[in-house]
């Protein structure tokens, strides 16, 4: 048996993300400035579950981990270890130009990181990427949450007009939890497609 768990990170993950849904359920007896403010650091806090579990999981199906199905991976260089993997994904077939660090943000970014050592035919990166349009808007959210420049703010525009049609002049916090446009709020969105997403890319 390997001693690396996807299911151990899979659960982790989605106790985690219990405890952000309590805070969402929580804040809609708040006044609204609270409201936002909570909405945002719940937005942070919800992408960066999704980044650790997804770097975990494939840095474990390296290293001999199987899906939660029992299921084994299709690894392309076996790894001795969460290290040994990491360092693979940098540096292995990478010309003499290794990575400076691993990107787990994007379905791009992970399908060129983990390329040369997963196949990304097999289901961690296919439900990766099943999934790539909702993880790129948690993106764009977070990083203009994070950042605020103008590149973010032209990013976020975007998904607005996605989502809405048009580029509403909404704040990020009432972006997040106002239910005036649409029921559920986004930040409940989210909470609801994220154990969605850590299932189908933790069980094969």
């Amino acid at each position: 048996m390997p001693s690396v768990s996807v299911t151990t990170s899979y659960n982790r993950s989605i106790n985690d993300l219990t405890i952000l849904t309590n805070y969402i359920n929580d804040i809609s007896s708040l006044e609204a400035k609270y409201q936002y403010m909570i909405g945002e650091v719940v937005m942070l806090r919800l992408f960066a579950i999704f980044e650790t579990a997804a770097s975990e999981i494939a840095l474990k199906l390296a290293c001999g981990a199987t899906y939660r199905n029992g299921n084994n991976p299709v690894v392309h260089s076996p790894c001795r270890s969460i290290n040994d993997a990491y360092t693979k994904m940098l540096s292995l077939n990478r010309g003499g130009r290794p990575f400076r660090f691993l990107k787990w943000t994007k379905a791009n970014y992970i399908k060129d990181g983990i390329e040369h050592v997963l196949d990304t035919t097999d289901k961690f990166y296919t439900n990766i990427q099943n999934h790539s349009n909702i993880i790129n808007e948690m993106r764009v959210v977070r990083n203009h949450i994070a950042h605020r420049n103008k590149s973010t703010a032209q990013s976020f525009n975007v998904e607005l007009r996605k989502i809405y049609g048009a580029n509403p002049r909404l704040t990020m916090g009432a972006f997040l939890v106002s239910t005036t446009r649409h029921t559920p709020s986004n930040i409940q969105r989210y909470a609801q497609i994220m154990p969605i997403i850590l299932n189908d890319i933790s069980n094969g």
